[in-house]
């Protein structure tokens, strides 16, 4: 019998809702060539040896935005070689979550475009800044106030412009004890009592135009779109 041994696996996340992508069709390509991952239900794409050490994997769906990630083996579990890619959802007919849609154009960009932006959500979350601690390679973040939505599995970020700090919350410990994946800088030089704002996120055209899917009524209230000052499309 012959094992086919598994080089590392893609789980693919709606960034908009934080859940893990099911039932949609992706097309995956490594260099000029079409590739066909095994296909999971629970919304996983286990990629089998061989592999380079570092692969670049371009993804493309009807209900998400292309994208270009580079996957790198020694940075993965050994025993669960699992990497979380978020995808900016496309909203139309077929896009599985109902949302509100904030449209409009971004100016100018240094670095050109098509170029990643934000906006943020204009309801607080009710909690605010109180401790950053790095403990064996994880990020916790201490949190003071009180809130009922779930956080788990969504963007958010801390402080404003070049200092923002972007991250996703992942766990959940005690009652304001949160684990984070900063997608960028830690939040680690933030000011105690600085506001965790919820953000929308997405990628523009080439030419600057945008359209992020936010909740319903938040397309009509928030009225500013910032770019991601941490990365730039590939």
């Amino acid at each position: 019998m012959i094992r086919m041994k598994i080089a590392f696996v893609l789980r693919l996340t709606d960034d908009f809702s934080g859940q893990c992508i099911r039932k949609k069709k992706f097309l995956f390509s490594i260099g000029d060539r079409v590739v066909h991952p095994v296909e999971k239900e629970e919304g996983l794409y286990i990629f089998l040896e061989p592999q380079e050490p570092e692969t670049r994997v371009w993804i493309e769906g009807t209900d998400y935005y292309p994208c270009s990630v580079l996957i790198q083996k020694k940075l993965l579990d050994p025993e669960e070689p699992v990497a979380d890619i978020r995808l900016y959802g496309r909203p139309g007919k077929s896009f599985p979550y109902t949302c509100g849609l904030l449209t409009g154009a971004v100016e100018k960009s240094e670095k050109g475009f098509p170029v990643e932006v934000y906006a943020k959500r204009t309801k607080p979350t009710g909690l605010t800044f109180k401790e950053y601690r790095a403990v064996e390679g994880a990020h916790w973040l201490f949190f003071q106030g009180f809130t009922k939505e779930n956080l788990l599995g969504r963007p958010y970020v801390l402080g404003k412009g070049k200092d923002a700090s972007v991250f996703v919350l992942t766990e959940k410990r005690g009652i304001n004890e949160y684990r984070a994946e900063p997608e960028g800088k830690p939040p680690d030089r933030i000011r105690s009592g600085t506001p965790l704002e919820r953000i929308y996120r997405s990628v523009t055209d080439t030419a600057g135009a945008y359209a992020i899917p936010v909740e319903s009524g938040e397309e009509s209230l928030i009225t500013e779109v910032m770019i991601l000052q941490y990365r730039t499309p590939t």
